[in-house]
């Protein structure tokens, strides 16, 4: 049975990195093909040629563009998903050494482009705009790539985080591709679902990304809300699994829409969305009870994630000044956004060495009237045991320690 255990817990990071390789795969294909069909639609080019010399260059230009989309944005996803100590270990990985800050931008850079791209697969949804679909594609795509840079420059050590951007990232690259793709119309108009209901390829990408984005997260729910389980939090008996379950009901809801599209069965497709928003609305709503101390960045989050949905359903149902589809699309990016920061603020961050040391060095000089100074101090940190018996023997690796 101990070595059965063993094996299974050897497993698990194995089958986590095949995933999150597999997700990133996809996402540089959806991407890719976005950029293509872009280029497709802005290079005029005579398709009535049956074998026009401009019909091949065109097509062997746009194949080319794609290729290097995909090549460029799989370089940015392993920049920006391999943690720094893998990245500095040559042996470890072949991926370049890159600072946080290049991590960041490279995740940024990511974000920046899926976001332009689909401003402009949907350019007719931003004639209102001031400025017009441009102006839109610099605002959204400058926005969102400033503002995941910075969440990436902080928590670019957590494996939780890195792996959930990626889940959210499979979400946005599928809904992208689809709108890209997609021969529905003007399909803002009507419903962001129906991208799903063309049965074609293009609807094969969105409710893909759905049901892998959503099942993704259902299965991550227990990483994603381990950090509560601190004590400094306080939270209460169970709000650790009531977290936990609202979080699984919101991946699993996601999941039932991309498997049930709305032209197959509206009721049901109906109900999965209606159970993502109200589990989404307890859980921002209901978490700052459940945990008594939640980190202060974390309620102020809460309460926008709240105050947003409720503004964006009033304007849509109670105005009529925005079609479902925007109802939606803010309702998606508020359980994301929620997420992340629940893993930003609660799961423990690194201590610099220089801090580290001088933690060790009161202790030390003290032991008595620091310790309970130290446990404030001192969240969880990596310490080579050698820093308190001198230098390692040749040939022999640091062990580490946990201090905390």
């Amino acid at each position: 049975m101990r070595g059965a255990s063993a094996a299974a817990t050897g497993q698990a990071p194995v089958a986590r990195h095949a995933a999150l390789v597999s997700a990133m795969v996809a996402i540089a294909a959806a991407v890719a093909v976005a950029a293509a069909t872009r280029l497709v639609h802005l290079v005029p080019h005579p398709h009535d040629e049956a074998l026009g010399a401009g019909h091949v260059v065109v097509d062997v230009l746009c194949l080319a563009v794609a290729v290097l989309v995909a090549l460029l944005l799989l370089a940015a996803l392993t920049v920006a998903s391999v943690p720094a100590r893998r990245r500095g270990g040559p042996a470890a990985c072949f991926v370049p050494r890159a600072s946080p800050q290049l991590g960041a931008f490279a995740n940024a850079s990511v974000w920046a482009t899926i976001a332009a791209l689909a401003v402009g697969s949907s350019a007719g949804a931003f004639d209102g705009f001031p400025g017009g679909h441009l102006a839109a594609c610099a605002v959204l795509a400058g926005g969102l790539g400033a503002t995941t840079g910075a969440v990436h420059r902080r928590a670019h050590h957590q494996s939780v985080y890195r792996s959930f951007n990626v889940v959210a990232m499979l979400l946005a690259a599928g809904c992208l591709a689809s709108m890209s793709l997609t021969d529905t119309g003007e399909w803002w108009v009507r419903n962001f679902s129906t991208l799903g209901t063309s049965d074609d390829v293009a609807a094969v990408w969105f409710n893909a990304g759905l049901v892998l984005s959503g099942g993704a997260m259902a299965a991550m729910a227990g990483r994603l809300v381990r950090g509560l389980a601190r004590p400094e939090y306080r939270a209460r008996r169970g709000a650790r699994m009531v977290v936990h379950g609202l979080v699984g009901i919101i991946g699993f809801a996601l999941a039932g829409v991309g498997l049930v599209p709305i032209d197959a069965d509206e009721t049901l497709h109906n109900v999965f969305a209606s159970a993502a928003g109200a589990a989404f609305f307890l859980l921002a709503a209901g978490t700052p009870w459940l945990v008594r101390r939640m980190p202060r960045r974390l309620v102020v989050t809460s309460v926008a994630s709240l105050v947003t949905e409720v503004a964006a359903w009033v304007v849509y149902d109670g105005l009529g000044l925005a079609s479902l589809t925007v109802f939606e699309v803010v309702a998606f990016a508020l359980v994301f956004v929620w997420l992340i920061a629940l893993v930003v603020t609660t799961h423990p961050e690194r201590v610099d060495a220089p801090a580290l040391a001088a933690a060790v060095g009161e202790l030390v000089a003290s032991p008595t009237r620091s310790a309970a100074a130290l446990g404030d101090r001192v969240r969880t940190a990596t310490i080579p045991t050698f820093a308190f018996a001198g230098a390692p023997p040749p040939g022999m690796q640091p062990a580490l320690a946990r201090s905390t």
